[in-house]
Parts: structure tokens; C-alpha cells; sequence
């Protein structure tokens, strides 16, 4: 193995760039219309220039000839830290470097930032030329479009559409009929440049569910719950018979939690979100009559004691730990979870058994429309800032991380040297050598991993590895029951486009309203106000706190979008 640098300043120097960075002369604003006489010069030298698209289209993968920098600001694992300063170091991104000609400086954010460090970089106006993020689809006022209209961010569209091969024939290939309103915003642009691909194993299914003891529900001669009156039925019953937590809930601000909705869906609303119903309209759940309905079947779970006082503190781990050391019954999980637990039940109990249940819904035959659908386009995806100096090698390099064999490279390492990787059958599909799944200087899987493949480059996920890692019945089973009978029709799509003015104001809603309704939410499940003769007024509030505004809000980003062609 070849002798890795330790780089145990790596934390430091993250934050000493983050304050050189903060440190530089210029805001965005300063910038902007500097940044946008040079975007149009670059936009009319790449139209007049069509006949160079032809070196992706030929195979070639050179982009510079060593006199080009890219700064990229993206993920470096925290395994890597202590080997690398930083992506740089990787093989996989030295490869990289060597085959398109191009350079390379990296940022990245310290270990357990928040967002903070993006925010920061911001400020300083002196930013990197890519940035692999989703913080402008989620957190930038307007988005990508509106950090291109501020001039913080490159307009790709034209470039993307000159000379992204890759990423062009991804989109035709996908078989989405709406891909291109999902990768463009309301202006037309293409704001989801390098969004990550999901193979057949992972895409369009539902990754998050219940999950229950099948060794349980045998012991006590039941059935995996449909109903909520089947779910009612298995909890009673392992109360009865000792369990001590029956169902172990997590707090309602999971992302994974609020994005799947479970017992909520049952009464097509979500967790803590704005939704549509059967025709295209907006509603604020929380106001919405099968809410209460939602939390008359908690609060009757809660008196019984089918769940327990402290999941308003816990996380979805802490409640995959209960269920994995035979605390809890119930819990919720990702499919990856369901992998993870099929070993760490056994481990305590060999009898354990789990089974994944369908979305709890009312009456067998209904439809729950509230979970989250895996799709290859996400709010993460390849930006280029305003101020950089080479957007065309840029989105060159960006489409080259979509070619194929690159994809395979970040996947599964150089294979280089003598550390072998992966050994490749007769049918072209690939296998990790004992070096990293059992490596002989002790390094962990995940390690070895984030030392000689390159995930912060990896644009599509591998379907071999994908295969691999769900080849388990137990995860293929909870595909098919958490996707029964359950769809994404009333969930808002992951596409809508705010203005800025409206990213503001609806910013500002959602957070009086998550501030008065998150903790009133508890006290009506724990019954320390009264449902019945307080649910009226807690919806006329939810309204005076601008909840109507914010289904206004939605409504129109919704329209925009299905306006889009």
C-alpha cells in the first residue's frame, strides 16, 4: 500500500481559507456587471465556435493543455482527512487531471459545517469557478436564476447546450418526459447542470418506510399492518406482551421523516409542508381537516402508550438502535437501514426477523400520494460562479465527469499500481478486490473507499454497486411494499422556482409557522391541549401567520412550472 500523507491540519486549513476568503475586496454585487459584459463575450465566442464540440463527441478528453486552474468547492470526505489536505491527493482526481489537461484547487467546508462556510464564501464575493452544492436551489433568495441575475452565477444554458454532450444525452436518455422542466428554472435556464443520475436499482422508488419484527408478528400470529386499524392492532398487541415501545417515532423535522410522510399520508396530508390535492390547488396541511385527523390517531397512540413521550427528541437513528436491540417493534427506516438492521438485530437476538409494511392508509384499497419518489434529478447539481475565467472548461469538465468510463473511474478507482481495486468479469460487470473490502493494513471499507475512488466526482451512482449494496430480500421487499398502492401526486415538485422576492417573504412565513405549530403539534398527540376545542383556533392562527399567503406563494411557482416546455 502506498504511504498515505497524514494531514491532520486539515481542519485548520479549511478555516484558514474560509477566512482569507472572507477577507477578499468585492461583494457579488460589485462583481456583477463586470461578470456580466464577460459572460457575454464568453456566450458569443462559444456560439461562433460550434465545430470544437466535436473534441467530446471524437473521444478526446483533453480540455487544457496545463494552463488552466479550476477552483472547485465540493465534498472531501471526513475518512479522507486524516490522509489527504485535500481531493486533490486522490488518485482518482490526479487521473483526472492528467487526462483533460487541467488543474486543480479545492475548498472545502470544515468538518460538521452547517452551511455557514457557503454563506461565508458568498460574502466575500471571491468565488470559486465550480461549486457542487444545493444550497442555491434551497437556500440562495430566487434560486439558481436569482443568483445569476445578482451575478454571482454563470448562465450555462448555452454553453450546456453547445457542448455537454454527456449531460445531453443523459436527459434524452432518461425516458422522463418532463426532464427538461425539471432541469431548467422558470426563465428557461439550465439550473441543474451535473445533477446526480440514479441507475435502474435506485430510481424511481420509495427508500423510506416502516419497518417491523416479522419474528414478532409470527409469535403472536399477525399479519403485517396495512390499515391504521392493522397498525392499531400489532401495537396493542406487542404492548400487551411486553414491548416496551411499541412504535418508535422520530421528531418531525427528519428530513427523510417529513419527506415519506408515514400515518399522515394515510389523510393525504404531510408532515409540515404546503401540498396539492386532486386538482392542482395548494393547501398548508397543518390547516387542513385530515390533519386533525392525523393527530386524533397519535393522540389515542400516545394515551394507550404505543409510542412514547421522548421521540419528539429523537432522531431516526436513535430510533433504528430501540428497534435493532428489541426495545422498540416499529420503527422508521431507509432501505440502507433495513441492510443495516437485518445484522445488528441478529447480533442480539438470533430469532430477530424484519419485514417492511405499506404506507398505513385507512381502507385497504386506498392510495396514499404523500411519499417521496427517487428521481435522478435532485437539488444537488454543478454551478459556475459569475466571476470565473474559464466557464467553458468549466462545463467541459463538468460533462466530462458524465462520460461512461469516467463514471466508472470515480466509482471504482484507477485500478493503478499495486493497489488494485476491482477485478472486472467476463460481462463487463466489476467486483472490489480484498484491498478495500478487506484490507491488509486494517482500514475500514469506507476508508479505503474515500482514499481511492473519488465520490464528490461520481455524477451517476453505479449500477453494479448499487445492485450490490440492496442485493439483500429483506431491501428488495421494502421497495415493493413501501411503493404499493403509494405515489408522489400531491407532494409539490422538487422543481418549483421562487423569485427572490418570493423566496423572502415565503422564508419568513414557513418560520412563524414551524415555530407556533411545530410545538403545539406535541401538545395536541400528548393531549396537553385539547384537540377538539382547540383545533380551531390553532388553524385561525396558522392563518393570521401567513399560511394562506404561503399557499398564494406555491400556487404560483406550481403554475410557472407546469408552464415550462
Amino acid at each position: 500500500m502506498r504511504k498515505l500523507k497524514k494531514a491532520s491540519a486539515a481542519l485548520t486549513a479549511a478555516i484558514l481559507t474560509a477566512a482569507m476568503l472572507a477577507g477578499c475586496g468585492g461583494t457579488a454585487s460589485e462583481t456583477a456587471q463586470s461578470s456580466t459584459t464577460a459572460q457575454e463575450q464568453t456566450s458569443a465566442q462559444a456560439a461562433d465556435a460550434g465545430t470544437e464540440a466535436a473534441d467530446t463527441e471524437s473521444g478526446s478528453t483533453k480540455i487544457a493543455d496545463g494552463d488552466v486552474t479550476l477552483t472547485i468547492f465540493c465534498d472531501f470526505q471526513t475518512a479522507a482527512r486524516a490522509y489527504y489536505s485535500d481531493l486533490g491527493e486522490n488518485p482518482v482526481v490526479q487521473k483526472i487531471s492528467e487526462d483533460t489537461g487541467l488543474k486543480f484547487e479545492f475548498i472545502h467546508a470544515p468538518v460538521g459545517d452547517d452551511g455557514s462556510y457557503f454563506q461565508q464564501l458568498l460574502a466575500s464575493g471571491d468565488l470559486p469557478d465550480l461549486m457542487y452544492t444545493n444550497l442555491f436551489q434551497t437556500t440562495y433568495p430566487g434560486g439558481v436564476e436569482g443568483a445569476i441575475t445578482d451575478g454571482v452565477l454563470y448562465n450555462v444554458t448555452d454553453l450546456v447546450e453547445q457542448y455537454a454532450v454527456n449531460f445531453n444525452t443523459l436527459c434524452e436518455e432518461s425516458g422522463d418526459p418532463d426532464v427538461q422542466k425539471k432541469i431548467r428554472g422558470d426563465e428557461g435556464n439550465i439550473v441543474k447542470f451535473g445533477t446526480t443520475w440514479l441507475p435502474p436499482t435506485d430510481n424511481n422508488k420509495v427508500f423510506n418506510g416502516l419497518i417491523v419484527r416479522q419474528d414478532w408478528l409470527d409469535k403472536y400470529n399477525l399479519e403485517a399492518p396495512v390499515t391504521l386499524d392493522d397498525y392499531t392492532n400489532v401495537l396493542r398487541t406487542f404492548k400487551e406482551n411486553g414491548v416496551q415501545i411499541p412504535l418508535a417515532l422520530c421528531e418531525f423535522n427528519q428530513a427523510q421523516f417529513y419527506a415519506n410522510n408515514p400515518i399522515a399520508s394515510a389523510f393525504d396530508v404531510s408532515i409540515k409542508d404546503f401540498d396539492l390535492d386532486d386538482e392542482g390547488n395548494v393547501h398548508y396541511s397543518r390547516t387542513q381537516d385530515g390533519y386533525k385527523e392525523f393527530l386524533t390517531v397519535l393522540n389515542q397512540w400516545a394515551k394507550e402508550g404505543l409510542i412514547d413521550t421522548d421521540f419528539v427528541s429523537r432522531t431516526i437513528d436513535d430510533s433504528l438502535k430501540l428497534f435493532q436491540n428489541g426495545t422498540a417493534g416499529m420503527c422508521f427506516a431507509h432501505t440502507y437501514n433495513v441492510k443495516q438492521s437485518v445484522t445488528a438485530g441478529a447480533a442480539v437476538d438470533p430469532e430477530f426477523k424484519l419485514t417492511s409494511c405499506e404506507m398505513p392508509r385507512v381502507n385497504a384499497d386506498d392510495t396514499t400520494h404523500m411519499s417521496k419518489i427517487t428521481s435522478s434529478i435532485n437539488s444537488y447539481s454543478w454551478q459556475v460562479s459569475a466571476t470565473s475565467k474559464h466557464p467553458e472548461e468549466a462545463v467541459k469538465f463538468v460533462d466530462y465527469l458524465m462520460n461512461p468510463d469516467v463514471m466508472l473511474l470515480t466509482a471504482w478507482g484507477t485500478n493503478e499500481g499495486e493497489e488494485k481495486t476491482y477485478t472486472e468479469n467476463a460481462d463487463g460487470t466489476r467486483e472490489f478486490t480484498e484491498f478495500v473490502s478487506n484490507n491488509p493494513d486494517g482500514l475500514d471499507y469506507d476508508t479505503v473507499r474515500s482514499l481511492y475512488m473519488c465520490a464528490p466526482f461520481q455524477i451517476k451512482y453505479d449500477e453494479t454497486m448499487e445492485a450490490a449494496q440492496y442485493a439483500l430480500e429483506e431491501c428488495h421487499q421494502s421497495w415493493d411494499a413501501w411503493g404499493s398502492q403509494n405515489d408522489d401526486k400531491h407532494t409539490l415538485p422538487g422543481y418549483l422556482t421562487l423569485t427572490t422576492e418570493e423566496s423572502k417573504e415565503l422564508t419568513q412565513i414557513k418560520t412563524k409557522l414551524a415555530n407556533y405549530s411545530d410545538e403545539m403539534v406535541y401538545r395536541f398527540i400528548f393531549g396537553e391541549e385539547d384537540l377538539e376545542t382547540g383545533w380551531d383556533g390553532f388553524v385561525a392562527q396558522l392563518k393570521d401567520l401567513g399560511s394562506e399567503r404561503g399557499e398564494e406563494i406555491n400556487a404560483a411557482a406550481y403554475a410557472r412550472y407546469e408552464a415550462r416546455e
